[in-house]
């Protein structure tokens, strides 16, 4: 196994096959060893890319609908604040709009 997770490292860090080769040789890989690692990493590498932009988009539809909503709720009070209530109206803009800023930065 930890010839399978040189070779995962090895794609990982963005190396092209014949890079991924030589390096293989340089450590005492065999011929068929470096064929079969090399189709394995490939395999173990595009589940964990699958799996992660999986998990990346649940999390961009939350952050989605959190700013929807905060945007929802922000038209409304700024149609409060040409109604007439211009304290509450600004002061709600300014944490919403803050929430929404935070929201948008943090990673």
């Amino acid at each position: 196994m930890n010839k399978l997770n040189y070779s995962v490292s090895l794609r990982e860090k963005g190396l092209s096959k014949n890079e991924i080769i030589q390096e293989m040789k340089a450590n005492g890989f065999d011929e068929p060893d470096i064929e079969f690692y090399l189709k394995k990493s490939d395999e173990i590498y595009i589940n964990q890319l699958l799996n992660n932009k999986s998990s990346s988009k649940l999390k961009k539809k939350s952050n989605r609908v959190f700013k929807t909503a905060v945007l929802i709720i922000s038209l409304l009070l700024l149609v409060a604040v040409f109604y007439g209530y211009a304290r509450i109206g600004l002061i709600g803009l300014f944490v919403f709009w803050s929430l929404v800023k935070f929201g948008s930065y943090r990673r």
